[in-house]
């Protein structure tokens, strides 16, 4: 196992799967439960971020989750423009033949809601309920508190159009000991900074031009006409602190998708999954449970 992955304890299976444009997929199986959980990665978020979820998890459930394409472990498309939403369900639908699932829970964090609600649409006979942790349904950039899309996608062109200068500066900044500290001083991380800073660490390592790339694709695409055709049971989590995708933004998508629920953290951030994993845990539990009755 990677050096890094020693920091989740927890049975980590990996390889390498190609997806159709010949990228190339690091994928990872975690536990060997009966029930398969498919968890979309989240926006340049690491393995090590769901490290408390996925330790909780592995002991009931066999969780299937991959490095976003152009990050961490997996190969950049040969396309540097590869980043749109088609790609990344192209992505999942590549891990989905390489593992043999047939039927199985499919959600995950932040972007990984998008990615699970437009893969449902399309193929529902797949998809035995949603998780959808702390994350948008469409436009991205409209479904945040960080300011309106008609001052975001100017500055998104030109922080894309000086994207290595940008990585540059993001990488000496978040690689900097102190940063998830100060973070939670300021009210902008609720709790658990020391593990945080292990997802900073490598959060630094990104390259912004895809990144960035990838919020570009996340804007343009919307799964908001496809919510009230959901039939499946469907957990939807948010947190009062998140900037990112507010409670707001949940609430939508809760009166859009029938009989769906809705679990609120007081205080939480967008980066709950670290803050108040065991309220997280506990909460996916009964709901994963009332799926057995």
């Amino acid at each position: 196992m990677s050096a890094d992955l020693q920091h989740i304890d927890a049975p980590i299976r990996q390889r390498t799967v190609t997806s159709r444009d010949g990228t190339r997929l690091e994928v990872y199986r975690i536990g060997a439960g009966p029930r398969v959980w498919l968890m979309p990665p989240a926006m340049g978020a690491p393995l090590v971020s769901m490290k408390h979820l996925l330790e909780h998890f592995a002991r009931s459930l066999t969780i299937v989750t991959w490095d976003m394409r152009g990050f961490y472990r997996s190969g950049a498309p040969a396309d540097a423009e590869a980043f749109g939403v088609e790609h990344h369900l192209a992505d999942l639908d590549a891990v989905v033949e390489a593992e043999a699932l047939d039927r199985f829970v499919l959600g995950g964090w932040s972007m990984g809601v998008q990615i699970s609600l437009e893969h449902q649409h399309r193929h529902p006979e797949r998809v035995t309920a949603l998780v959808l942790i702390h994350g948008p349904y469409e436009h991205v950039l409209a479904s945040t508190r960080l300011g309106s899309p008609r001052l975001l996608l100017p500055l998104l062109d030109v922080l894309t159009a000086r994207a290595g200068f940008v990585t540059r500066a993001n990488r000496r900044l978040f690689s900097l000991p102190p940063l998830a500290r100060v973070l939670h001083r300021t009210g902008l991380l609720a709790r658990n900074p020391d593990h945080f800073a292990e997802v900073l660490a490598d959060f630094s390592t990104i390259d912004w031009g895809r990144y960035l790339r990838v919020v570009a694709g996340l804007h343009a695409h919307s799964a908001a006409p496809h919510l009230s055709q959901i039939r499946v049971p469907t957990l939807i989590t948010a947190g009062t602190h998140d900037l990112l995708t507010p409670v707001a933004v949940a609430e939508r998508m809760h009166r859009a998708i029938p009989g769906s629920e809705l679990f609120v953290l007081e205080g939480g951030t967008h980066y709950s999954v670290v803050e108040f994993p065991e309220a997280l845990c506990e909460r996916i539990d009964r709901f994963l449970a009332a799926l057995e009755r």
